[in-house]
């Protein structure tokens, strides 16, 4: 008989949960059991509980609806084709449930399967609540610059990197892996997150909210990436600040950004977006930063049967960093 499991559900449109018992998941031939120890919330929860179209792209609509992606945990089983020698029974492993539509997983429950070449062991010096909170926000920074941007470590030519939304989750990530990498970093960020920035080591950061417009502190073709992290700059207009073979890199592309991707093609610029994608090497390389230093911010933890809260807090625009759930002894 295949194990019960609990698991938090979400009722759609509402901000109602329930936890439940569930089938635990099997691990197939290329995958491994976790049982999960930390999970973090992020901007993705709201719309697939409000089956949106957005929501659809990064999670299955499932009955019941089980959510949430970053975890961190220990390896309870090995699929016939994970090697012994990168995973064994009881390591600690982080990582995220992929952001697409064929998943209908949540980390929000007792166990999840993940592929094992999309986990990493957590470093012993690295808290588990920390490791949760630092993989998809990192992730997403690390690939967009390097992988969409084309950001190297410490070419010939410093590069020069442009991040809205430094003050963010993905922005403040951004920053440290920008410099960590070598780049001279511009950073717009609003008035109560300039210090923190800067802290971060952005070489020069500008107040959003204080500046009518950023561009007058900006020269044309500056740019070898702009990081767009909230989406919100005017994409013609970012485009003209960008070098002859520049990147703009955005986290989501709507209809108002067509005119500027139409615009880039009739250069050599380029315009893309970013869907994180969660891969062992990548978070290999975050668990090494983690251990040297890297900021990660936690806002608050909550105990998982206090979900509704952790849920409304991390809709809260005061939060200061990441709203993790402790799900192991947290029912």
């Amino acid at each position: 008989m295949q194990e019960l499991m609990n698991a938090v559900t979400f009722k759609y449109k509402s901000t109602d949960t329930k936890v439940v018992e569930v089938k635990a998941p099997t691990p197939t031939d290329d995958e491994i059991l976790v049982k999960v120890i930390f999970s973090a919330l992020d901007t993705g929860l709201d719309p697939v509980v409000n089956k949106t179209f957005l929501g659809g792209l990064v999670h299955k609509f499932t009955t019941p609806l089980m959510c949430g992606w970053h975890f961190s945990g220990t390896v309870e089983k090995l699929g016939s084709n994970v090697s012994i020698s990168d995973f064994s029974i009881g390591n600690k492993v982080f990582g995220h449930l992929p952001y697409a539509s064929h998943n209908g997983q949540g980390s929000l429950a007792e166990f999840i399967t993940i592929k094992a070449n999309e986990c990493a062991i957590v470093p012993e010096s690295v808290h588990d609540d920390i490791a949760a909170a630092a993989t998809t926000e990192v992730s997403t920074a690390l690939q967009a610059l390097r992988d969409k941007g084309g950001l190297k470590v410490h070419p010939k030519t410093q590069q020069s990197v442009l991040i809205n939304g430094a003050g963010g989750g993905v922005g403040t990530a951004a920053v440290q892996i920008a410099k960590r990498m070598g780049a001279h970093v511009t950073a717009v960020c609003c008035t109560k997150d300039v210090d923190k920035v800067k802290l971060l080591g952005a070489d020069v950061v500008i107040d959003r909210k204080k500046l009518s417009n950023i561009f007058s502190l900006l020269k044309k073709k500056q740019f070898d990436i702009i990081f767009d992290t909230p989406h919100t700059l005017p994409a013609v207009t970012s485009l003209a600040y960008l070098k002859p073979r520049g990147k703009m890199v955005l986290t989501d592309v709507e209809p108002r950004h067509l005119l500027g991707y139409f615009r880039s093609k009739l250069t050599r610029k380029g315009f893309t977006m970013v869907m994180v994608e969660s891969k062992k090497a990548d978070l290999e390389l975050i668990g090494s930063w983690l251990e040297d230093g890297f900021q990660i911010d936690i806002d608050s933890t909550f105990k998982v049967k206090d979900i509704e809260d952790a849920a409304s807090r991390n809709r809260d625009k005061t939060k200061k960093g990441r709203v993790v759930v402790q799900v192991r002894e947290g029912w």
